[in-house]
């Protein structure tokens, strides 16, 4: 049996990862923090090995990568909304940590690593919507730049020691398991408010535009990266579709049938005004496209914030 080590396991995407991955014959092995949360994975505890560590530790690292065919780097210490206010530390614990990974991975003859990178933050402001892999690349945010960096030394391992990898450049995943709490991922916090008679703050006219699709679909083509043969490295995840802000709440209004209040501020320097993903290659190469329905997701989503949060 194949075997993949999923390092930020125990999150949001990585739980539905683990159960792709599961599914299909792949033996799972979580990486995360000490003492993290295993909501999002007890469903599926007895079926994967869970590793507690230290990803900035380089001896945890190579331990819990040894014996591995496959890796999924899922890992990030910061948020995109953070990330300016300590670019140094961005650098220290997902930059250099992401290198010590690649070390080991070429120590231990890794058959395959999978980089989920951000579709949302390493282009920035869009030159031509969708927005194909070939886009420049001009972030606005240290983790957006992190982003970009960690693929580009992917590339740079690739050249040096034949590291096979892919990068999935996933636009904004969303679904139940989420974290509301944190300041990423607009709808589930959006939501969270919402259930707790919080005004939802929007930043700026709520008329940016993003690209939302479910987590289940994000799942579906890390396994299919997996499997990938093609000389493709890079491939945009996301619905190829987009909603502003202000449709996403009209959304909540018309779907779900809730009331609220919206309150407007100034908006930041670091959001960029058009993100929609051209998502074509995934789609012929990958033979990957998504699925799952989005107001029938946003009503689960719902869902799952008043029964658990």
């Amino acid at each position: 049996m194949q075997k993949c080590i999923i390092y930020g396991g125990a999150g949001f995407i990585g739980s539905y990862i683990a159960e792709v991955l599961l599914k299909n014959n792949i033996s799972v092995t979580i990486f995360d923090k000490k003492n993290c949360s295993k909501k999002n994975i007890n469903h599926i505890f007895d079926n994967i090995t869970f590793v507690e560590g230290d990803f900035n530790n380089k001896i945890d690292i190579y331990e819990s990568s040894q014996g591995h065919d496959y890796v999924v780097h899922l890992v990030s210490s910061t948020l995109p909304a953070d990330s300016n206010l300590n670019p140094s530390y961005d650098i220290e614990s997902n930059l250099l940590s992401s290198l010590n990974l690649f070390d080991c991975c070429v120590k231990h003859k890794i058959k395959k690593i999978i980089f989920i990178s951000s579709g949302g933050t390493v282009y920035g402001n869009s030159v031509k919507i969708p927005i194909k892999e070939t886009h420049p690349t001009n972030p606005l945010t240290s983790y957006g730049i992190i982003k970009l960096t960690i693929e580009k030394y992917l590339g740079l391992y690739n050249h040096l020691y034949g590291l096979d990898y892919k990068i999935l450049r996933f636009a904004n995943p969303f679904g139940p398991r989420q974290n509301p709490k944190l300041n990423q991922g607009l709808i589930a916090h959006m939501l969270y408010r919402i259930k707790n008679r919080q005004p939802l703050e929007i930043w700026g006219d709520g008329k940016n535009i993003r690209d939302y699709f479910s987590v289940k679909d994000a799942a579906r083509a890390v396994r299919l990266a997996i499997e990938d043969k093609s000389p493709n490295r890079i491939y945009n995840i996301g619905s190829g579709k987009g909603l502003s802000v202000n449709q996403v709440i009209l959304k909540f209004r018309q779907i779900l049938n809730l009331n609220f209040r919206v309150k407007y501020v100034p908006s930041r320097k670091f959001d960029v005004k058009r993100n929609v993903l051209d998502i074509s290659l995934a789609r012929k190469c990958l033979k990957w496209k998504p699925i799952e329905n989005f107001n029938i997701e946003l009503e689960n989503t719902w869902k799952y914030i008043l029964d658990n949060e």
